[in-house]
């Protein structure tokens, strides 16, 4: 298996698109192609695939956060590795650059959050030096656009 890590571009998005299924997120590969370009314009953000003899198996998405109460931090937004390639290194390899790229940003530590229901997810990320710092519940509630009838 050749494997290389790569920023991903906008040619990537069908088959990011196929990886966030597999996580239950369904989208369009025309939103992922407008996602990754705006991503790519942020400084403080970065979409990387792994590529296996040319073809995109995972993805990562790592950012740069400033919270009020916490400071600031890298943290990674997204993981995913096609299901017929985990367990080979991949993911740890996405991590890696992540790990690299805070540091190249000046970033002391990086964060991770995962839901508690991958449980394959959480000895992962302890099997990479992460320790777990707290649980969450996450809320939603959908909001009308501005312009839109009531």
């Amino acid at each position: 298996m050749n494997l290389s890590i790569r920023v991903a571009t906008e040619v990537d998005a069908g088959r990011i698109g196929n990886l966030c299924d597999q996580l239950g997120y369904e989208t369009s590969e025309e939103d992922i192609k407008l996602r990754i370009k705006n991503i790519s314009l942020e400084p403080n953000s970065a979409v990387y695939v792994a590529d296996t003899d040319g073809v995109v198996v995972g993805w990562l998405q790592v950012e740069i956060r400033q919270i009020l109460e916490s400071g600031e931090f890298a943290e990674i937004t997204g993981l995913v590795v096609d299901k017929d390639y985990r367990r080979k290194g991949i993911a740890a390899s996405l991590v890696s650059q992540a790990e690299e790229w805070a540091k190249m940003k000046g970033e002391e530590e990086i964060r991770v959050r995962t839901n508690l229901l991958r449980l394959e997810s959480l000895p992962f990320y302890r099997s990479l030096g992460f320790g777990e710092t707290k649980r969450q519940v996450v809320f939603l509630k959908g909001l009308k656009k501005r312009g839109s009838p009531p």
